[in-house]
């Protein structure tokens, strides 16, 4: 019984930001739980394509079905276009994940009002359209799991990171907003808070790094796949009864005072 909860087995899955480590590793779970999964980028950049294109190769490799795409997910043509070729490719749509990430670390006196745009339109914007395109399918047929992944930063602002923080708290507060929303459609709407993960660009200086290592109550930053059996729980019917929430999957990072 447990394990027919936890199956994907005829659903499909879009993931956007499938580019970023987390993303990618919620992709291939969801693929390892039986579902037919279509990756995307968050921008049009050559490192997330080519990253998003290893990651449907990965998808392929369980005999699942899937493609990657090059997006802006900022662009309302693009994540438009997108929805509409995961349905007519794979069938349907049944799981959305929206794993934006764009990283912005600044004094907030020296962002630029474009910076400020972009930052939020990625990582915040992006995410309503993405849940916008996706509720012609799934509210139509009355079901449908939709996962944002949000940083701790959405409930813990650090100086510097003011946009970061601003578009992820939105995202947060979006998630149950939309949860609430939906609530009687048979469509749930939840998200993961992730810490700091294995693979971050924030942590790309060793000595940060190890400093903020020591102040983890689990004293090591997370690894990617511990994220994703999240995402598996709530888009299966496991999860059918939570919407509305942020499930914390952060080593105890908010606990610390």
């Amino acid at each position: 019984m447990a394990g027919e909860q936890f199956s994907l087995d005829g659903k499909t899955a879009l993931v956007i930001g499938a580019s970023s480590p987390i993303g990618r590793a919620i992709a291939v779970a969801l693929a390892e739980a039986g579902a037919d999964v279509a990756v995307a980028t968050t921008t049009r950049a050559q490192r997330e394509e080519v990253a998003a294109n290893s990651c449907a190769n990965e998808i392929w490799a369980l005999n699942r079905k899937g493609f990657a795409a090059a997006i802006d997910a900022a662009s309302e043509d693009d994540v438009r276009s997108l929805v509409e070729r995961v349905v007519s490719e794979l069938g349907g749509l049944d799981v959305l994940v929206n794993a934006h990430d764009l990283p912005f670390a600044k004094p907030l006196t020296d962002v630029t009002p474009d910076e400020w745009r972009r930052v939020i339109d990625v990582n915040l914007t992006g995410v309503y359209l993405a849940c916008r395109a996706a509720s012609g399918p799934m509210l139509s047929q009355g079901s449908g799991r939709v996962i944002n992944v949000v940083s701790l930063l959405a409930e813990r602002g650090i100086a510097n990171a003011a946009v970061y923080c601003a578009a992820q708290a939105g995202v947060m507060n979006l998630t149950r907003a939309l949860g609430l929303e939906w609530a009687r459609s048979g469509v749930t709407v939840n998200a993961i808070g992730t810490g700091w993960t294995e693979g971050s660009p924030f942590l790309a200086d060793e000595e940060a790094r190890r400093r903020l290592e020591r102040y983890l109550p689990s004293k090591r930053l997370a690894r990617p796949n511990e994220v994703a059996g999240m995402a598996v729980f709530l888009a299966s019917d496991a999860g059918e009864y939570a919407t509305g929430q942020v499930m914390w999957v952060e080593g105890g990072a908010l606990s610390h005072v």
